[in-house]
């Protein structure tokens, strides 16, 4: 008696549970992966990673900053120091920076930043088709097509202040 159905239906069962197990452990390293991201992984509070976020950034900064001073300036204050002292002195300085620098005064610089680059990404565009409405393609040239564009340019101006209008009030500002 052949059994020829036996060896695909045992295929056929097998498929989907390996199908499952590969899912879960997909699933599981791309949750490992966000994790690491958002820094959940270290079990801290978000107030106090982001503290320590920063505070790594501004070491490297001032790491950078320092060192670049000391080995490029060839004057008598820095003349004497060599390429590796150069490196302890900028690493004791950014150390001696981030670890003295209050908790205020990180949160201060990045709340300054943040407001800065959401002005340049939000108001650059709303600037700049504001700029285009006005200027495109000239008072000489103005056709059924490019009163048509202007149209379009104005409500998607509209539609991004009004999503801007929604999205601040719903902050409470």
């Amino acid at each position: 008696m052949q059994k020829k159905w036996l060896l695909p239906l045992m295929f056929l069962i097998t498929v989907p549970a390996a199908l499952a197990d590969v899912m879960g452990t997909l699933k599981d390293v791309w949750e490992g992966i966000i994790s690491v991201g958002s820094l959940s992984v270290l079990g801290l509070s978000d107030g106090s990673v982001v503290l320590g976020l920063t505070r790594l950034l501004i070491w490297i900064l001032m790491f950078a900053v320092f060192f670049a001073v000391m080995t490029g300036i060839k004057t008598p204050p820095f003349k004497f120091l060599s390429r590796g002292q150069a490196g302890v002195v900028a690493a004791v300085l950014a150390t001696i920076s981030a670890i003295f620098l209050p908790d205020a005064v990180l949160g201060a610089t990045g709340v300054g930043w943040a407001t800065a680059i959401a002005l340049v990404l939000i108001g650059g565009p709303i600037i700049g088709l504001a700029y285009l409405l006005m200027k495109f393609p000239g008072k000489d040239n103005e056709t059924k097509w490019t009163v048509f564009i202007k149209i379009i340019i104005c409500l998607l101006l509209f539609w991004i202040l009004s999503a801007m209008k929604v999205h601040i009030t719903g902050l409470g500002i």
